[in-house]
């Protein structure tokens, strides 16, 4: 199944909370590719009565539910951004509300931890998917993996060079699970990282 979002363009199975198969929705009664309303944003719903709940494509597209994502630049719900964590930078002052809008219209993205969706060129970037060490090397363009893993890594670079064995001079697995993202106006790829 291919479910693609302004602002997702990985897997669906990177999709957070969409469940197997298609669903009834519990808010139009359409049978298609769902989300679990449990931690939704949904006004329809009283939280309480939200497990068990589904609501299609079509529907979170539309916002009659929507999610709330941790960013760089604060948490974004349906009160707009919020700066709650230290990691969190100052949201640039002329940051559009379209994007907010359709960021909360987008589904998360399954992580270890908690997802943070980063920005460039004053919007949220495209999520890609996730990337292991080979995907680094394939996507340099010197074939130098190590080199844009740093370009693309702001924090926490530690992460390559703990995760090459003594001795060796190729990285070929890690413990952890990267997070790719593409500026939509530039193309700059970022990213960041986690486990369990």
């Amino acid at each position: 199944m291919r479910l693609t979002f302004s602002y997702f363009q990985g897997p669906a199975e990177d999709m957070a909370g969409l469940v197997e198969g298609e669903r009834k929705c519990s808010l139009c009664g359409r049978t298609d590719a769902c989300f679990e309303l449990d931690f939704a944003i949904c006004t329809e719903f009283e939280d309480k009565d939200k497990e068990g709940k589904f609501g299609c494509v079509n529907c979170l597209k539309s916002g009659r539910f929507e999610f709330w994502h941790d960013t760089d630049i604060g948490v974004l719900d349906e009160n707009g951004l919020t700066k709650v964590y230290n990691h969190s930078q100052i949201p640039p002052p002329d940051f559009h509300e379209s994007a907010m809008t359709e960021l909360r219209r987008t589904p998360q993205f399954v992580t270890w931890q908690q997802e943070l969706w980063l920005t460039h060129c004053n919007d949220f970037m495209m999520y890609q998917g996730t990337w292991d060490p080979k995907d680094f090397y394939r996507h340099s363009p010197s074939g130098y993996g190590r080199a844009l893993f740093y370009e693309m890594t702001d924090e926490w670079q530690n992460l390559w060079d703990e995760s090459l064995p003594e001795g060796e001079t190729k990285l070929i697995e890690w413990h952890a699970t990267y997070y790719v993202f593409k500026c939509r106006h530039c193309g700059a790829l970022k990213g960041n990282w986690d486990c369990d």
